[in-house]
């Protein structure tokens, strides 16, 4: 027996879910969360998780001064200004915040990771109560004190897990993976949730070259002991990195100040250091070949043994630069940049999980997730599917 992941659920805005799967998601959310009616609602009527697609269009095209960004992108990126960015998804606005605030916000972090959770949860062929840990990740949380991980954990009701805060970035969930792993194995946890979330609406700088290139999602897993499991994992983390891209508390960058009226400040996603960030594009496939050879040779296996490779996607080339670094075909691999672009830390986890939706991941298949993270933070897991989460995906 070794740990592995057992059940997935992605919440992904605005996509449709067969019928029967989001009247039985309706339910437990109803029943068992304390998830806004009003997302609950959207879900019975029709059959899709809450939000909307944003397209190009929406975005910057349709905007009055989308002639003024196109002017600060830089120069080469002006005659092709969305670089592959095709659409991203949107999460609503909190139903509470709609109601009692002059100027509503996006749906809370905390929300969307318990929407995934739930799906993992029934999708699965544990009980709630038989989770005793939960491992969290929100790259927008709620508050900073707290961390999410205790509000998800009161918002399922998890009565008999405790519930831990863990941070790589962009890696997270794949960090989180590689812990819960150990948990099992070690014994001192049974059952494993995790989840992890990016609301990018809630630090977007749509005047930014690269703001084209971020979405909202969240995913989650439960990892458990299984016939089938966790094989070799290896990570690592480059410091001097720390500062090429962070939140900065700032105005928009086009942003033309009156004197008496709002700043509009908030914490937005910023390429702080262009030095550092050039660095990082240039490397990124070598630092991807170093990992995923020091996660294999651990095993003593080679890029051969990989039947399958999924990825976090930060920009649209990156996870064929990662696959070509490798030297794996193109058949092994699946992402979804087109249409969720990239959701930070739950991207990996979405390629992984739609990648099984569609029959593309089969039971015994060895796989790898890997995910580079802001800081830098790059880790790799390989594991061999088990049967139950090919059934937990059916």
């Amino acid at each position: 027996m070794k740990a592995s992941i057992i059940s997935m659920g992605g919440y992904l805005p605005a996509k449709k879910l067969p019928e029967k799967k989001a009247q039985v998601l309706a339910k437990f959310l109803k029943e068992e969360t304390l998830i806004p009616k009003e997302y609950i609602k959207e879900i019975e009527e029709t059959s899709t998780l809450p939000g909307k697609v944003e397209t190009n269009y929406d975005g910057w095209k349709s905007q009055p001064w989308f002639e003024e960004w196109v002017k600060t992108l830089p120069e080469k990126k002006r005659k092709n200004p969305f670089q592959g960015a095709v659409e991203r998804r949107r999460v609503p606005l909190d139903p509470k915040s709609l109601k009692m605030s002059m100027y509503p916000h996006p749906m809370w972090g905390s929300d969307a990771e318990t929407i995934s959770a739930a799906m993992a949860i029934v999708n699965s062929d544990i009980r709630k109560d038989d989770i005793d840990l939960v491992l969290v990740h929100s790259q927008t949380p709620d508050r900073p004190l707290p961390a999410n991980a205790s509000l998800v954990h009161h918002k399922l009701g998890l009565k008999n897990a405790h519930a831990i805060e863990m941070d790589s970035c962009c890696s997270s969930f794949v960090s989180m993976f590689e812990a819960a792993v150990a948990y099992v194995s070690a014994g001192i946890y049974k059952n494993v949730l995790i989840a992890s979330s990016f609301i990018d609406s809630l630090v977007l700088d749509r005047t930014t070259h690269f703001s084209i290139d971020t979405g909202d999602g969240s995913a989650a897993a439960i990892v458990s002991m299984a016939e089938k499991g966790y094989i070799t994992s290896a990570g690592r983390t480059d410091g001097y990195f720390h500062d090429a891209i962070i939140y900065q508390r700032r105005p928009p960058s086009m942003h033309l100040q009156t004197g008496c009226g709002p700043s509009h400040e908030g914490n937005k996603t910023t390429f702080y250091d262009m030095i550092k960030c050039k660095q990082l594009a240039n490397e990124t496939g070598n630092f991807m070949a170093e990992i995923i050879e020091k996660m294999l040779k651990k095993a003593n296996l080679t890029v051969k043994d990989i039947d399958f490779f999924v990825t976090h996607q930060p920009v649209h080339w990156a996870p064929a630069a990662w696959r070509d670094a490798i030297k794996l075909p193109p058949e092994k691999s699946h992402h979804t940049f087109e249409k969720y672009a990239n959701i930070a830390t739950a991207a990996a986890p979405t390629n992984l999980l739609e990648a099984l939706e569609e029959g593309k991941i089969k039971e015994g298949d060895k796989v790898v997730i890997a995910s580079s993270g802001a800081g830098e933070n790059i880790i790799a897991v390989m594991f061999q599917v088990d049967k139950r989460l090919i059934k937990a995906m059916n």
